[in-house]
């Protein structure tokens, strides 16, 4: 039976007494509230003796040091899965699903502008990277919430890897050019450097560009070795699970179809 309760968001003591005797507590707060609504809300669940906590963690890699370094969303993120291990209350789970496919093609921040055609093809040091839809991330969310204890709590603080498209950045233009019925004629295409790109950004940055850190954080998930490709993580035995629980595969064709065509 579900049912609904009312209060403010940052009111530990609401969220508190919202999180008592709940088994699992997902955190989906806007990026510029990362930070101030999760962490009441991870100090309510540990008061509460919530068991699990899936905090903002639909991403990336949690566990790869240069990403973290990089950027400060990953930052942000860190300092509440740390704050959870503080608490030592609830166990956080990190459902590793890569940036959102759908959602952050439409923004153009795969260096690919589908509405105007135009795409900036990073080149050097750059390989595959790892993501899904906003949709698939949702199912394989519940998916991995209905395993068995015994199954779930091997992730006590640690990561779910969950298998995704594996593309370079030309391979996610071509699908989004499948999907609009384009080639490459019909667009304009530049092509930069991806240390080149970076330092444009972080000079973008300096200058309090607003959009400059999302850039940067596609980018830096590109170049390769950063670890914004965890293919290798994934366990195919522990994935076989999530499809008898009932997650379904998705192709990128398909999502790319209903989101830019």
């Amino acid at each position: 039976m579900s049912s609904q309760m009312q209060g403010r968001k940052i009111d530990e003591s609401f969220l508190t007494s919202a999180f008592q005797g709940q088994d699992v507590v997902v955190l989906v707060p806007p990026l510029p509230e990362l930070v101030t609504l999760q962490e009441p809300a991870v100090r309510a669940a540990a008061k509460a003796g919530v068991p699990y906590i899936l905090p903002a963690e639909f991403g990336p890699d949690p566990f790869v040091t240069r990403l973290i370094e990089e950027n400060q969303l990953l930052q942000d993120k860190k300092k509440i899965r740390d704050l959870n291990e503080e608490l030592g209350v609830s166990s956080w789970i990190s459902v590793v699903v890569g940036s959102f496919l759908d959602m952050n093609i439409i923004c153009g921040l795969w260096g690919i502008d589908v509405e105007n055609r135009k795409a900036t093809i990073w080149t050097g040091a750059v390989g595959k990277i790892n993501t899904l839809s906003v949709a698939q991330t949702g199912q394989a969310t519940a998916a991995v919430l209905s395993l068995p204890e015994q199954d779930l709590s091997r992730y006590k603080n640690k990561a779910f890897y969950v298998p995704s498209f594996h593309l370079t950045q030309k391979e996610l233009l071509q699908a989004a050019q499948k999907a609009t019925g384009t080639a490459d004629q019909d667009w304009e295409i530049d092509y930069q450097d991806v240390n080149d790109a970076l330092k444009d950004c972080n000079d973008k940055i300096q200058q309090k560009d607003a959009t400059a850190p999302f850039v940067k954080f596609f980018l830096t998930h590109f170049r390769e070795g950063s670890g914004g490709d965890y293919e290798s993580k994934v366990d195919a035995s522990e994935v076989k699970k999530l499809h008898e629980i009932g997650l379904q595969k998705e192709a990128v064709d398909d999502v790319l179809k209903r989101t830019v065509s």
